[in-house]
């Protein structure tokens, strides 16, 4: 599998981060994929090409990380990229499922931090999220797991549940990430420590929270079917407290029938899409205002954008652009909610071939979070497809510098 110059260069980069990332020499690693020392310096310096597909995957599976991005198939943020944190993430996540379930002989690995300085830095890792700071987020969270993990490994009683309840919220914050950088399976790692971490607590809240995540997880490997089993489940958990619910319950209630209406869109369902939008609007008219429990940023303005998506992905872009003529966006709490629903927009314009307001609502979104909006996959399947057709409009509206900011052209 003969590489380029430039391709070596940049999968020798790539394994260097990775190794750093697992605090792994140069020796180890070489006698790990059984070769010498000086070939490991020479690939990471660019100096020996990486012809061989199984010593690739030799490397990948020993620095626990994906073959697709070694190979520069996935997306890049930057030069210190998010994928270098994976392998260390990947560890804290496992080490975390570990002692969710009481295995015994576990040791901390990282240094007690006292428990309201964790409860600020999930705080701070949760606000760069929905900021759509991916790569802060990501060069936080492996710390921060391997705290709490220290933490579960230390405390007893109240502050062991203080602390469950801070692995459920960071499992969230993981979730979300390693979907958009798309490593899905550990994203389900991460909610099913979550999900483990709510049963401990016993809370019915905390246990439809981590369905809300699962679903999360669900939608982004298309598994629509299971999306609905899992939400109708939770539902079903939440019912007896909704004869006279507290706000939590309502943002929970509403947030996991968004979760069943774009999977019925999905599934072109129509009728049962739209049914379950109206009983989550329903439930933001009872709140009164938007909120931003557990982290779902439910509201109605949050309806508002679910339908806006729904009609997406049923085709009916013309319904998606008149539900978004009625949105203030300055109300939503979220960035990150903010710059998908511009990307989604900008797909309805995309279905009515209007490219240059598609290309309008992308640049938007740039504007908010150019890293997000750069490597989400539906941006970069429509700027493809914008390209290909070349409507004038699209040129004349900046599409070449978006398609130069996606590394397309």
């Amino acid at each position: 599998m003969a590489t380029s110059t430039n391709a070596a260069l940049t999968i020798g980069s790539r394994i260097r981060r990775s190794r750093r990332a697992r605090r792994m020499s140069q020796a180890t690693l070489a006698g790990l994929v059984q070769r010498s020392e000086s070939w490991l310096r020479g690939v990471e310096a660019g100096r020996i090409e990486l012809d061989r597909y199984s010593v690739i995957d030799r490397l990948a599976t020993v620095l626990e990380i994906d073959i697709g991005w070694l190979l520069g198939q996935h997306l890049d943020f930057g030069q210190e990229t998010e994928h270098s944190a994976i392998p260390a993430l990947r560890t804290a996540l496992r080490r975390t499922g570990l002692g969710l379930a009481g295995q015994p002989g576990l040791r901390p690995a990282a240094p007690p931090q006292l428990l309201p300085d964790l409860r600020a830095e999930v705080d701070r890792i949760t606000r760069r999220r929905q900021a759509a700071n991916l790569p802060e987020v990501m060069r936080q969270l492996p710390d921060l797991a391997e705290s709490l993990n220290t933490a579960a490994l230390t405390v007893n009683g109240a502050e062991r549940d203080l602390v469950d309840g801070l692995i459920v919220e960071t499992s969230h914050v993981a979730r979300t990430v390693l979907n958009q950088l798309g490593y899905h399976d550990l994203a389900w790692t991460a909610v099913e420590n979550g999900a483990t971490a709510a049963a401990r607590l016993g809370d019915p809240l905390m246990r439809a929270c981590s369905a809300w995540d699962r679903c999360g997880v669900l939608l982004h490997t298309e598994a629509s079917a299971e999306v609905l089993t899992v939400a109708e489940a939770a539902l079903n958990d939440l019912r007896a407290a909704m004869t006279s619910p507290a706000p939590q319950v309502l943002s929970l209630w509403g947030a996991l029938h968004l979760r069943c209406a774009v999977a019925s869109a999905r599934r072109h369902d129509a009728s049962g899409a739209w049914a379950y939008l109206a009983e989550a609007e329903v439930a933001a008219a009872r709140l009164g205002v938007d909120r931003n429990d557990f982290q779902t940023v439910f509201g109605r303005t949050n309806c508002d954008i679910h339908a806006a998506e729904i009609a997406v992905a049923l085709d009916q872009p013309d319904i998606a652009l008149r539900r978004h003529a009625s949105i203030d966006l300055a109300r939503l709490a979220s960035k990150e909610r903010h710059t998908r629903h511009r990307i989604e927009i900008a797909r309805a314009c995309g279905l009515l071939k209007q490219d240059g307001a598609a290309v309008h609502q992308l640049q938007r979104a740039a504007r908010l979070a150019p890293q997000y909006v750069y490597n989400h996959p539906t941006a970069r399947d429509l700027v493809g497809e914008l390209c290909r057709r070349g409507q004038p409009t699209a040129i004349d509206a900046g599409l070449g510098a978006i398609e130069r900011a996606m590394r397309l052209a």
